[in-house]
């Protein structure tokens, strides 16, 4: 008799240790798939593929960089239209100047006010787009927060207040130390370059973006292309304003406060900004 309930006692003693025992974790978030024949829990799941890699921002992909590129396409073919027949007349009175320089064709009154404003604004985004291109190149830290419009306007924003100190200061500089006959002479010279010089920038830049080419290639064709504006407009102000050798000294000193002292700030101010930037965010 002692020995059956010892049996008994036992044999309940070992059911309950079964049915108490803890089940293991992978069975504890089966929930509605529990019983499923699919469902392995207790096989270890793995990772596939590799990771992907984010793309860089690119000019060519911004549908308000293609729409400011249209706009500015569409301002320069309104321009070219109404200074077609003024800049053949200028090219000839640049290389053939007549001895009379009062007699020298101009371009009405509207034109003359909007169409150097136009222009600036044109190649002050060019140039902003331009050079937002080279530094992408140069940096390959453009896949953080840092918001592109936020370069391109700086860039611009820095072309532009360029145009307009240049602008000021040699006006200025002009009204003190020469007269008003060549002052006008000398402004109708400089808005022709201008005018060549940003048709011909222009579309070394619109390529460079929808062709993706090589950031040093653009760079240098913008350098030549500015290089013989400068080289031009140093010849034309050496015949309005110094036209004997002895004025050669003070044509080197005219020349570099107004044309190389603000590029180079320019140039000081666009690695500044670049830095703050990019370090900032």
């Amino acid at each position: 008799m002692t020995e059956s309930l010892c049996d008994t006692v036992s044999i309940f003693a070992t059911d309950s240790v079964v049915k108490t025992e803890t089940p293991p974790s992978f069975y504890e978030d089966m929930g509605f798939f529990q019983g499923d024949s699919l469902l392995h829990p207790e096989v270890k799941a793995a990772h596939t593929g590799f990771e992907g890699v984010l793309r860089p921002y690119r000019l060519l992909h911004d549908d308000w960089v293609t729409l400011s590129v249209l706009l500015c396409f569409v301002l320069l073919v309104m321009i070219q239209k109404r200074i077609r027949s003024y800049v053949v007349t200028q090219t000839k009175e640049f290389f053939f100047p007549s001895k009379n320089i009062t007699k020298k064709e101009k371009p009405n009154s509207n034109s003359e006010r909007l169409i150097p404003l136009v222009l600036m604004l044109v190649i002050s985004i060019m140039g902003g787009l331009g050079v937002y291109m080279y530094t992408q190149s140069q940096q390959h830290l453009f896949l953080g927060q840092l918001s592109p419009y936020l370069l391109i306007g700086a860039y611009t924003g820095i072309w532009i207040l360029y145009f307009i100190f240049k602008t000021i200061l040699s006006g200025f500089v002009n009204w003190i130390f020469f007269d008003k006959k060549k002052i006008e002479v000398w402004k109708k010279s400089g808005f022709f370059l201008f005018s060549v010089e940003s048709l011909l920038i222009f579309p070394v830049i619109i390529i460079t973006i929808y062709l993706n080419l090589p950031p040093h290639i653009p760079l240098w064709i913008t350098l030549i292309i500015g290089l013989l504006v400068k080289i031009l407009h140093l010849y034309k102000t050496f015949l309005i304003f110094f036209p004997k050798i002895y004025g050669t000294l003070h044509l080197i000193v005219y020349f570099c406060t107004l044309e190389i002292m603000p590029l180079l700030a320019v140039f000081i101010a666009l690695i500044r900004v670049t830095d703050v930037l990019i370090v900032k965010f």
